[in-house]
């Protein structure tokens, strides 16, 4: 079995939970799909609902699903950030780690959820070799200046940065009863993100960046996605 805590080469200790594929490999490459969950200083930790609902549907796809709790939570190592810059550099580590434990993995989704989104968003894109999707789900648009300690600007600029690369792949779904942000705040902010120009000049504005709107949806989603 795979261990419920990993040591990541910065000395970091993660509490994980991996769940392998229920499908098998197509001439040996392997997927992951890596999981952040919400703020943990309103409880957020792998085990939230959304999250885990994920996680059957995923293996169904063919990923290796890895859940873990970030610094600070619920059995990992160190202390939460106030801008969650750490937790990016943690999630970029762990992702790095992960693919080199499984070998040959050659396609990895990054799944953001609340202020996880915040960590996801600060994850690059890979090599060529590995294709690299982004999906954020209920990104925390209208308070994520106050999650970040002011820093809502430098998240812009980076997710700027990432939508604009022509081999980026992202996702952003939310719900028009979301209490945090509002309908009319998330539709110009996303139509603006698809309109920013690829820095391909060859290719099409947006085109890697796709919008889902869940009417009836809150931000917690009645604990499933």
């Amino acid at each position: 079995p795979f261990p419920d805590v990993l040591q990541l080469p910065s000395g970091l200790r993660l509490r994980v939970n991996l769940t392998y594929p229920r499908l098998k490999e197509v001439d040996g490459a392997k997927k992951l799909a890596v999981c952040s969950h919400p703020w943990s200083r309103l409880g957020g930790s792998m085990s939230d609902p959304v999250l885990v609902s994920l996680v059957e549907p995923l293996s169904q796809l063919g990923y290796h699903v890895l859940l873990f709790n970030a610094r600070g939570v619920g059995g990992s190592s160190g202390w939460a950030s106030w801008t969650a810059f750490q937790e990016g550099k943690d999630l970029e580590e762990l992702v790095s780690y992960m693919i080199e434990v499984l070998g040959d993995i050659r396609d990895v989704v990054l799944i953001g959820y609340s202020n996880g989104c915040l960590s996801t968003s600060l994850h690059p894109v890979h090599s060529q070799l590995v294709r690299t999707s982004h999906i954020f789900i209920s990104y925390p648009l209208d308070v994520r200046s106050w999650l970040t300690m002011f820093n809502g600007r430098t998240y812009q600029q980076r997710l700027e940065e990432l939508v604009r690369r022509p081999d980026s792949r992202v996702l952003f779904v939310f719900g028009d009863r979301d209490e945090f942000t509002g309908v009319s705040s998330y539709e110009k902010w996303l139509a603006a993100l698809q309109d920013l120009p690829s820095v391909d000049a060859a290719a099409p504005n947006g085109s890697r960046l796709k919008v889902v709107r869940v009417d009836g949806a809150s931000h917690f989603w009645g604990g499933r996605a």
